[in-house]
């Protein structure tokens, strides 16, 4: 992974993880982040696509798992990295 890929997904985890963390932890529980895992941009440029990592803190359950947090987080973040962006696709998955 290069160092601009590599930075840029510790800026959205710093946003995520210390910027909004106490909604992070108010959907997912107490010590749950978010990881970003990889993302695409499409050859056209009209839209990108992130996979995204929820750990689970101490709560584990089925009403946490659910990914529209995220998805809203990552959306929110990257007004500021791709405002010219319209579609913005996440994959999310679960880890503990």
């Amino acid at each position: 992974m290069s160092d601009k890929k590599r930075r840029f997904f510790r800026l959205l985890e710093s946003y995520f993880n210390d910027y909004r963390k106490d909604a992070v932890e108010t959907m997912y529980g107490k010590g749950s982040q978010i990881k970003v895992h990889n993302y695409t941009h499409s050859n056209k440029g009209d839209s990108i696509s992130f996979e995204l990592v929820i750990i689970l803190g101490e709560t584990i359950n089925e009403q946490v798992m659910d990914k529209n947090m995220a998805e809203f987080l990552l959306k929110d973040a990257l007004i500021y990295f791709f405002p010219e962006i319209s579609k913005i696709r996440c994959m999310v998955r679960f880890d503990v």
